[in-house]
């Protein structure tokens, strides 16, 4: 695509930092009943959690602390990090760590290119090291920090105890108790409250409008590449993200090229790479976006059809719709994982695409884009309210494409919440070239 084609398109496609949806306007109410225009202003929620909320947050843990027993937690995943200090930062081989007393406040053990940064946040207490390798391992390091705040004989929960990371744990804090505790933040992730949700929903309003920029630049530029699709959508989510984000901590999102955008036979592929092929009428067209604002992912995936579908993509796409509405119906609380993926996926072998399965219902979602549990066979959790997972199954067939829709769906009691207000069905999918 020239640059003059593609200033035009990013011109009216954002020079308001706003995507129109026009002829569609009414469609994607009778899909939803949602009537969404990307006129509006993304919802008037915050950016990111307040200190407060991460002070609460610590309380929390400490009380689950207290039912094992521990004097204190040490966090070295940069995911539970920041969900219980709120310190957002880089994650390198640097290692950095999060000390959560019984009582009081946490301290942080940080590199030194974060002494500086770390002074803007609410958690006071830090001690840092130069660099890394350093002249001592950086988590004995810790470790003898750790001993040296009056916890050399505690109780002591952590992460991960591999046999290497023991050895350096016991060298800095030889006479302490070591216990694995690394599931006690990782289940108290799982279920989002309200504050979390509203950061996931303002979110959801930036990747939903990824898809309709996928979407308005294939329609208005014809047979482009999947890396100008990727291009032109990062783009424009740029623009219109720098326009209306009051806060940019914790903001992700990968420019030029991320995503995924698979069309034609290669749409069956589901974790497609971009070649350099061109879009064609009667090509199935995946657009498949994350974003990640105040820490919190949320993917938005839709499949669009090239041209008006036949009998067998229109069944291809039935089957696809259905698996992933009983899913959504089926993310509620009381159910167990491993059943919701069955019921799902039951959909898709009903309708005979069995042997174009290439992969489960869905994730779970949050700090990080995959997480458990999973909507999957072998996992037997029971789903409590304020779960969120992605629903995205997918059908797959080699000859001619692939159709998955994902929607981020919070667990309610009745059914699952869809917090994505992208359409769904099959005729507000179809894009003429």
């Amino acid at each position: 695509m020239n640059s003059l084609v593609r200033r035009e398109f990013l011109r009216s496609a954002v020079g308001t930092a706003a995507l129109t949806l026009t002829s569609r306007s009414s469609a994607f109410g009778q899909s939803r009943n949602l009537g969404v225009s990307f006129h509006a202003a993304a919802p008037n929620l915050p950016d990111r959690l307040p200190p407060d909320w991460y002070r609460r947050k610590i309380g929390q843990v400490q009380q689950a602390m207290a039912k094992r027993s521990l004097d204190a937690l040490v966090l070295l995943s940069a995911p539970n990090v920041i969900y219980t200090t709120g310190y957002f930062h880089l994650s390198t081989e640097r290692p950095l760590a999060a000390l959560i007393p019984k009582t009081g406040d946490p301290a942080l053990f940080i590199p030194a290119l974060e002494s500086d940064q770390v002074k803007l946040w609410w958690v006071k207490d830090y001690e840092s090291y130069f660099d890394y390798p350093g002249p001592v391992n950086r988590l004995r390091w810790i470790f003898e920090r750790v001993a040296n705040r009056g916890f050399g004989k505690a109780r002591i929960g952590v992460e991960e105890p591999t046999p290497s990371r023991m050895q350096q744990i016991k060298l800095g804090a030889p006479g302490a108790e070591i216990v694995p505790a690394g599931d006690l933040v990782e289940e108290m992730r799982w279920m989002k409250d309200d504050d979390e949700i509203n950061i996931m929903r303002r979110g959801m309003f930036f990747n939903d409008f990824s898809i309709e920029a996928g979407r308005e630049f294939v329609q208005a530029s014809g047979a482009v590449t999947e890396d100008q699709i990727l291009k032109a959508a990062a783009d424009a989510l740029a623009d219109k993200m720098a326009v209306e984000l009051k806060d940019v901590v914790g903001v992700g999102i990968d420019p030029p090229f991320g995503g995924l955008v698979p069309f034609g036979k290669r749409s069956a592929f589901p974790h497609a790479i971009p070649s350099k092929d061109r879009l064609k009428k009667g090509d199935a067209l995946i657009l498949s976006y994350t974003c990640k604002l105040g820490g919190y992912a949320v993917e938005c995936e839709r499949s669009f059809i090239v041209g008006k579908p036949n009998d067998y993509v229109k069944s291809l796409f039935d089957a696809m719709l259905a698996a992933h509405d009983t899913g959504v119906e089926n993310l509620k609380e009381g159910e167990v994982a491993e059943e919701v993926d069955k019921k799902s996926l039951d959909q898709i072998r009903k309708a005979g695409f069995e042997k174009f399965l290439k992969h489960r219902t869905g994730h779970g979602i949050g700090l990080q884009g995959h997480e458990a549990p999973w909507i999957a066979e072998g996992d037997k959790t029971v789903l409590k309210q304020g779960m969120t997972f992605s629903c995205e199954p997918g059908v797959y067939d080699p000859a001619w494409g692939g159709l998955r829709h994902s929607d981020t769906v919070v667990v309610r009691k009745d059914k699952g919440e869809v917090l994505n207000k992208y359409p769904t069905r099959l005729q507000d999918m179809i894009i003429e070239i």
